[in-house]
């Protein structure tokens, strides 16, 4: 008796816990967390800059290991141990008072996610041919906008227990989440569709070859201008897009008086869109391509960005929040895909892992740097006017990619 779904839709469904978990409330909460937690703490804006960071600099280390770390020990078995080290650094955050301490869990968190996040957005290029092979990954990427939609309901909302302030209740809640999440992932995740006896989902094309009928490349081998050239996109992507998201609720309490409550119901409205920006341009590169895909996903970024620079008031913030949700988690889609498009299936994970360790790059130097020339100027325009820029020209590299080919081996 056939399935009544395929198995690579579970395991979608799998990753997008995942990615809830690591990225959505791990990473993509501490905007709504960081004012409470600054303000608790005196942190100017340079030691918030820092403190994001240093999440990034743990993710950037892991990353860089995950080419040797994924063939060794499986997607499956990293996305459960990611997920576990991020409830354990999150706990130990929780307990921390000053910023050393803070810093040092966070970068932990960072081990974490970095190996988890990496290892589920592998797998739909294992389970999907490339006709679905964006959409499936978009899916799974949405749960970085639910972490988004409920840290904004809830954050806001929480208050202190047993003498643990506010932003300390939040981060055991989000530990012991992960380490729930980590059992779901131990049960369901499988690492290739062979391990169930099924064949990847989706229309079979020129691009989908049997791996069994091809090598996985050395590094030596790999297409480097190509890779390079995908990379500095993406790590445009993540400089400019993780200091929005780092600042934009700072920005709104500080820059435009909205209360906090008002911005954490702006950010959940971030968080709501972001959900529909995987499958919707996921869906939109599967169908016209990479290029256009990332192209128009950076184009709508960069007017974002361009807008709350320019500081047209409310009405540029709120015409700034939706572009920015509309498209938020699009991109790491998109550049999944592509990996497994032009490097091949067998060589997906590893060539994830390298772009992805640029984009860390840029998720490193992107809140750091913002933190310092918000310090130093006062405000968060020049660092926003920056992000654009950068975007611009991630869209212009868009343009000179070359389309993906076949590869016979």
């Amino acid at each position: 008796m056939r399935a009544p779904i395929h198995y690579a839709w579970v395991i979608v469904a799998s990753s997008f816990l995942v990615v809830l978990g690591v990225l959505g409330l791990a990473r993509f909460a501490f905007g709504m967390v960081l004012p409470g937690l600054a303000a608790d703490l005196g942190l100017d804006y340079r030691e918030q800059g820092v403190l994001g960071a240093s999440y990034f600099a743990g993710y950037l280390v892991v990353v860089a290991a995950m080419p040797w770390l994924s063939p060794r020990l499986g997607l499956k078995r990293l996305c459960v141990a990611g997920l576990a080290v991020v409830a354990m650094g999150l706990a130990v955050m929780v307990f921390s008072t000053d910023l050393r301490a803070l810093s040092a869990s966070y970068f932990v968190v960072g081990l974490g996610s970095g190996a988890a996040f990496v290892a589920a957005m592998s797998l739909p290029s294992r389970w999907f041919h490339s006709s679905h092979r964006a959409r499936g990954a978009g899916v799974a990427l949405a749960g970085a906008g639910l972490g988004i939609l409920l840290s904004g309901f809830l954050v806001p909302q929480v208050t202190s227990v047993g003498g643990l302030a506010p932003w300390r209740v939040i981060w055991l809640g989000f530990a012991i989440s992960n380490l729930v999440v980590a059992l779901i992932a131990a049960w369901l995740l499988r690492d290739t569709p062979a391990d169930v006896g099924l064949e990847p989902y989706g229309n079979a094309g020129a691009l989908d070859q049997s791996p069994a009928k091809r090598r996985a490349l050395r590094l030596s081998e790999l297409d480097w201008p190509l890779l390079l050239q995908l990379g500095l996109i993406y790590a445009s992507f993540g400089a400019a897009g993780l200091t929005y998201t780092t600042f934009i609720v700072t920005t709104m309490i500080d820059g435009y008086a909205v209360s906090p409550a008002r911005a954490g119901m702006m950010w959940s409205a971030v968080g709501a869109l972001s959900i529909c920006s995987g499958p919707l341009f996921g869906y939109l590169s599967d169908r016209l391509g990479r290029r256009v895909g990332m192209s128009s996903v950076l184009s709508l970024q960069a007017t974002a960005y361009a807008v709350v620079a320019s500081d047209m008031g409310m009405a540029g913030l709120y015409l700034s929040i939706t572009l920015f949700g509309l498209t938020a988690w699009s991109m790491p889609s998109i550049v999944a895909a592509a990996a497994g498009d032009y490097f091949g299936v067998e060589n997906a994970t590893a060539t994830f892992a390298i772009l992805t360790l640029l984009y860390a790059v840029g998720q490193v130097v992107g809140p750091a740097g913002a933190g310092f020339i918000a310090e130093h100027s006062g405000g968060f325009a020049m660092t926003y006017g920056i992000a654009a820029g950068l975007t611009v020209t991630a869209v212009v590299l868009c343009g000179l990619l070359k389309p993906p080919r076949a590869r016979i081996r």
